[in-house]
């Protein structure tokens, strides 16, 4: 009888335990699931340069104001403000990103150069950067194209834009079309010392 007992509370323990396990691995999948796997819709706020836009969540809950955060276009770096065509492209993207209009966006990835992370930002017409690249706006950062949440050791893959984004630079480039009308473009990353110096002695 006494030995019945315990292996019956033993097996009571080895359940448990089995259950905890269990409880522990769905909550650490479900922590590692990426969050950011869903698009998210914000209102604009205001594009602060030709590839980045200050946006607003929307109100929670409770009624209190979104936080605001800013990110650069994924996959796509326009002139700087004070490069060529930086203006041009700072306008142009005030008019795809509207302020108080809703865009979407997904997929942040980290740009070296910028203090911000890149999204991929869609409005009703489609994707941000693949029309800013296309009108010779902006440049492709290939680095960007990369699926950076596939799983470990699967081949590599990339984002649904990579191709649309290319072909729009090539297509861009071949038209001049915006900064591929100049001769020598200066990409945004290399936009410092004597090659912004020697640009600007151009003008």
């Amino acid at each position: 009888m006494s030995i019945s007992v315990k292996n019956h509370n033993r097996r009571k323990m080895l359940n448990g335990v089995t259950l905890g396990a269990g409880v522990v691995v769905l909550c650490v999948v479900i922590w590692a699931t990426p969050l950011h796997a869903s698009p998210w819709t914000v209102l604009v706020v205001e594009a602060i340069d030709g590839d980045t836009i200050k946006f607003r969540h929307k109100d929670d809950a409770g009624g209190k104001p979104g936080k605001e955060e800013t990110r650069c276009l994924r996959g796509a770096a326009a002139p700087h403000l004070d490069q060529p065509f930086g203006k041009q492209a700072h306008d142009r993207l005030k008019e795809l990103a509207v302020a108080g209009k809703e865009i979407t966006g997904s997929g942040p990835v980290g740009r070296p150069y910028k203090k911000f992370n890149a999204v991929r930002f869609r409005n009703d017409k489609g994707n941000l950067a693949v029309m800013m690249v296309s009108e010779g706006l902006a440049w492709v950062i290939e680095s960007e194209l990369e699926d950076k949440h596939a799983k470990p050791g699967s081949p590599k893959k990339l984002i649904d834009e990579a191709g649309p984004l290319l072909k729009a630079q090539e297509e861009a480039r071949k038209a001049k079309r915006g900064l591929w009308a100049d001769e020598k473009p200066i990409a945004p990353w290399d936009w410092k010392g004597p090659a912004k110096e020697e640009k600007k002695e151009e003008k």
